[in-house]
């Protein structure tokens, strides 16, 4: 994208840019104190304001990509934070309540694992500080991370409700289709990816079939079930082709097969079923 140009034209018609290598240089030296200065903070909930604060300082040099670049500057700081054992205290659910209170106030989401706390900013934080100064582009991607950044999996199962991995899932195709030229095209097809090999397979605390119940007749799980049959019968999205082939295949496997067996579907593959080659 382009730098906030200092040109202009002047009464014989000739663009004057003598300023506006100056300006691009003073965008990128801006830019540079701004994510030096982010990146040397402590981790500390203090320190968000003060990140915030300093973008806010040195943003009128910044051309509209460095006030997008900002935006992804500000998340990875946030996400960076640790609780140390010592903040958190005894390990009961009373101090469990109080982080999430506490992290939450200054705009993070706690994620969970094993018990333990993993701060990571909360999007919609993020968009309300810098919407204003978001391009388009930027914005549109987004409100795609508003509905799939946040915890899916923990302690190898799904942490979700197989229906909002499907929900997460058109979300994502709704961006690839609607978006095909855009910069961000390719994480959130990664995105995509991941959720769709999740929705296939499962994980091993949540499989897609009942294959820890030995004395079952094998078949899909239920709530799998339910969420394949509402995605198939979805007219207007791509994903339930790929979930109807899939469980062709499982039926002829009488929904038993083994781990070698499993073929995580490649985004090569998943472009050619959604038609984005």
């Amino acid at each position: 994208m382009s730098s906030c140009s200092g040109s202009s034209e002047n009464e014989t018609g000739v663009v004057d840019s003598t300023n506006t290598a100056s300006d691009t240089l003073m965008a990128g030296n801006s830019f540079d104190e701004f994510k030096t200065y982010v990146d040397q903070l402590d981790k500390t909930i203090e320190n968000v304001d003060s990140a915030f604060a300093k973008y806010e300082a040195l943003k009128i040099n910044f051309d509209q990509n460095q006030k997008d670049s900002s935006f992804f500057v500000l998340k990875d700081f946030m996400g960076s934070f640790d609780i140390s054992e010592e903040e958190m205290g005894d390990w009961t659910e009373e101090n469990q309540n109080n982080i999430e209170k506490k992290y939450s106030k200054a705009g993070f989401q706690i994620w969970w694992a094993e018990g333990y706390p993993y701060p990571a900013a909360d999007i919609k934080f993020l968009e309300k500080k810098l919407k204003k100064d978001m391009s388009a582009e930027l914005g549109d991607y987004v409100d795609v991370l508003k509905e799939t950044y946040a915890q899916t999996t923990s302690d190898a199962g799904l942490s979700i409700e197989w229906k909002e991995l499907g929900d997460r899932m058109l979300v994502c195709e709704d961006f690839l289709m609607e978006n095909p030229e855009s910069i961000y095209q390719q994480d959130v097809l990664s995105q995509y990816s991941e959720l769709l090999n999740f929705m296939m397979w499962g994980l091993d605390n949540t499989p897609v079939t009942n294959v820890y119940d030995s004395e079952a007749i094998p078949a899909m799980d239920e709530m799998v079930s339910e969420e394949y049959q509402r995605l198939i019968k979805d007219n207007k999205h791509k994903t339930g082709k790929i979930l109807a082939d899939h469980l062709s295949w499982l039926e002829s496997k009488g929904f038993r097969f083994e781990y070698e067996e499993v073929k995580y579907m490649s985004q090569a593959e998943i472009k050619t079923y959604l038609g984005l080659n």
